[in-house]
């Protein structure tokens, strides 16, 4: 008897050993155990297990076919399904599957959770398909409205492809040529997606409220080296009300020539929102058609909305770099067949350079919609370190860098931007801080107000703040923005525009604009110093559109600040209101300049083309005589502060 009693205890212990997976279920077979989780699906797929099931990992599996659950009906009866890891467990679900998918999912009610603590939020269950032919890794298929996935959350896995030439997760109608599958009431939340040609590919068929209340949220996708990903983060086309948002994204291979794009919505994308997201490290490095988006919409509006009713807000795009000739190299593109009804707001956009030695371009903000009613809101982005190798011959998108560029349609609200050309060219060319380019022909398309402007590269050429390659009729609206250059020409339309009159000629409007090199708060923060700055203090014109600044603090209902930033410009002293004199020499300097003044100086502060103090000194005398040895030869603001005021003057350093 003892000898029976133990061959059974023996017998037991095998079979839990080879049980990776465990089960529990509210009704048919209440547990089971299985060593792959297809073995766990076909058993649910069989009826045997129903009711709300738990799927429990316990050890890693390897799936040799395809794990396939099936939706909830007939033989097949279940009102959830969720699927975690074991407490304390780091499994991995992986199998070699080419030209097939590792898991794939037909129902509704489903929970992919990896974190193996209750409501946690470590990723630790993986799934893997180390395939190198046509893998991929989790499927989510719906054919019908009828039999819409809905109340799907995937989270905290790790989901990593055998290769980078196909997509890892996919969620469409299963078709060999996809024509959009039905989903709603989906989150896809702080996953790890490693080596796909497309991370996350969702795609919907058009219809109304079609893959609605979608979120994608805090997943990452910046793997690096063999695991890095190739085309594009996440990419969703036909949803309606979907919100990516606090996704990290970037290091992309760099290989390929392509167009490398980290959040893009595709045809009838609509009502959604990409926000707080961090894009970097985009690019390509051969000499062919490649190139980079971080954002780009392309949603037309053949959706279920007439409008693409698209906000993109408060992302942070930065360290873009390309050889290539690709024609989009860009931190946020918005573009295509009526696309309309988007706001680009509070995003910050920095260091994009392309560095072919053809001089072909770079731009951080590029909107081209063929609609001349595109409804479109361009309000406190952040703009700079934007750069391309130069080309002086043309100002067109693929020639230079530009900051903001319009190069199709109409309907272009373009407000309380700072725009900062900080990044020298290599050779001289024709780079600008707003590109209206010569394929913007509709009267009236661009309202361009309350912006900051500042071109302060230092190579040879022409350094614009405003350019355009179509007549001013193009402007229902030109006014209230700064202009700072720091070279010979302010702007261009028809031909170089030197001073702020000649913009005036040139462009039209522009009465209350000024020319005023803003002291920013550093080299890498645009916010507007409180001192240095009160010849720019309130300049802009109230527009109903915009109530808030970058930092999402109240406009001045009648006064308002340009740029991105409110501010407050700390008073030095009581003002004089009569002129008061004040002599300098020599400009420009080689060494030392002399300054004179009617009231007793404080002391001198100068300043670089980028806003940075770089020399301070005290006087307390009505005479003062400054070391330029100190700095090296460009253009220079002199505050001069004395008990009663502030003055400026600009010196140029040889």
């Amino acid at each position: 008897m003892k000898k029976i009693l133990f061959f059974i205890a023996v017998s037991a212990a095998a079979i839990n050993l080879n049980a990776q997976v465990s089960l529990a279920a509210t009704s048919g077979t209440t547990t089971g155990t299985y060593t792959t989780l297809k073995d766990a699906f076909d058993a649910i797929n069989a009826g045997t297990h129903q009711g709300a099931i738990n799927i429990s990992i316990t050890a890693s599996t390897t799936e040799t076919a395809m794990a396939v659950l099936n939706a909830s009906g007939g033989t097949t009866s279940y009102t959830s399904v969720a699927i975690k890891p074991a407490t304390g467990t780091t499994p991995t679900i992986s199998g070699n599957l080419a030209s097939s998918t590792l898991v794939r999912i037909l129902g509704s009610n489903i929970t992919l959770d990896g974190s193996n603590t209750p409501a946690g939020t470590t990723r630790d269950l993986t799934f893997t398909n180390t395939a190198t032919t046509g893998p991929q890794v989790i499927n989510f298929i719906a054919t019908s409205a009828a039999a819409a996935n809905t109340n799907i959350v995937v989270k905290n896995l790790n989901i990593v492809n055998g290769i980078n030439t196909s997509s890892a997760f996919i969620m469409y109608d299963g078709n060999t040529t996809p024509t959009g599958g039905y989903f709603n009431n989906v989150t896809l939340q702080n996953n790890s997606v490693k080596k796909s040609y497309i991370g996350m590919y969702l795609f919907t068929a058009i219809a109304a409220g079609n893959g609605a209340n979608t979120l994608v949220t805090g997943n990452d996708f910046s793997a690096t080296g063999v695991d890095a990903n190739r085309l594009v983060g996440i990419y969703l086309q036909g949803l309606d009300g979907a919100t990516v948002t606090n996704n990290t994204i970037g290091n992309f291979e760099t290989a390929n020539a392509e167009i490398k794009r980290g959040v893009w919505f595709a045809t009838g994308t609509v009502n959604s929102s990409i926000t707080s997201n961090t894009i970097t490290n985009l690019g390509y490095t051969g000499t062919a058609a490649g190139g980079a988006t971080g954002i780009t919409v392309t949603s037309g509006n053949t959706g279920a909305s007439a409008s693409a009713n698209v906000i993109i807000r408060s992302n942070n795009i930065n360290n873009f770099t390309s050889s290539g000739t690709g024609t989009i190299f860009t931190g946020i593109y918005v573009a295509g067949t009526a696309t309309n009804g988007v706001i680009i707001d509070k995003n910050k956009v920095s260091a994009i350079k392309n560095t072919n030695i053809n001089g072909y371009g770079s731009q951080g903000i590029y909107v081209a919609s063929t609609s001349v009613t595109a409804n479109t809101l361009i309000s406190n982005n952040i703009v700079n370190g934007i750069s391309g190798y130069g080309y002086a011959s043309g100002g067109g998108v693929n020639d230079n860098g530009n900051g903001i560029v319009v190069g199709a349609g109409g309907g272009y609200k373009i407000y309380y931007n700072t725009v900062v050309m900080d990044v020298s060219q290599i050779v001289a060319g024709r780079s600008s801080a707003f590109n209206a380019l010569s394929t913007v022909t509709a009267a009236g398309a661009i309202d361009l107000r309350n912006n900051i402007f500042v071109n302060s590269q230092t190579q040879t050429g022409d350094r614009y703040t405003v350019y355009s390659g179509s007549a001013n009729t193009i402007f229902s609206n030109i006014n209230n923005n700064d202009y700072f250059s720091s070279g010979t020409n302010l702007g261009f339309i028809g031909s170089a525009r030197a001073a702020l009159s000649d913009i005036q000629t040139g462009f039209g409007g522009n009465v209350n604009s000024l020319n005023i090199l803003p002291a920013f708060v550093s080299a890498t923060d645009f916010h507007l110093a409180s001192s240095g700055n009160s010849t720019l203090d309130n300049k802009a014109t109230p527009v109903p559109e915009v109530t808030v600044d970058a930092d999402g603090n109240a406009r001045n209902a009648t006064t308002p600040d340009l740029g991105g930033y409110e501010f407050t410009t700390t008073v030095l002293a009581v003002q004089d209101v009569a002129k008061k004199k004040l002599n300098y020499y020599p400009n420009p300097v080689v060494d030392f300049i002399s300054i004179n003044d009617v009231n007793k100086i404080k002391n001198v502060e100068v300043y670089n083309t980028v806003g940075q103090r770089v020399i301070v000194e005290n006087v307390n005398s009505d005479k003062a005589l400054i070391d330029m040895r100190k700095v090296p030869a460009g253009t220079y603001i002199l505050k001069v502060n004395s008990e009663k005021e502030s003055q400026s003057i600009k010196v140029i350093k040889r």
